[in-house]
């Protein structure tokens, strides 16, 4: 119940910049909310899966984590 009670408390603000390494200083833009919301820019080319006719492939988990 301590754990609930924990987990439902207000967090405190925490300065972000307390955590990130004195050489990544120059990139902490990259850290703030609002760059983190931005949708990536569109990009004229697309990736493509070709699958080969009559190849039967395995179904199973992308990496070896299981």
């Amino acid at each position: 119940m301590a754990n609930i009670k924990k987990g439902l408390a207000l967090k405190k603000y925490t300065d972000f910049a307390i955590k990130v390494p004195v050489n990544y200083y120059k990139h902490l833009n990259i850290f703030l909310w609002k760059e983190a919301d931005k949708l990536l820019e569109r990009r004229l080319y697309n990736y493509k899966i070709i699958i080969k006719k009559g190849k039967h492939y395995r179904f199973g988990f992308l990496y070896g984590m299981f």
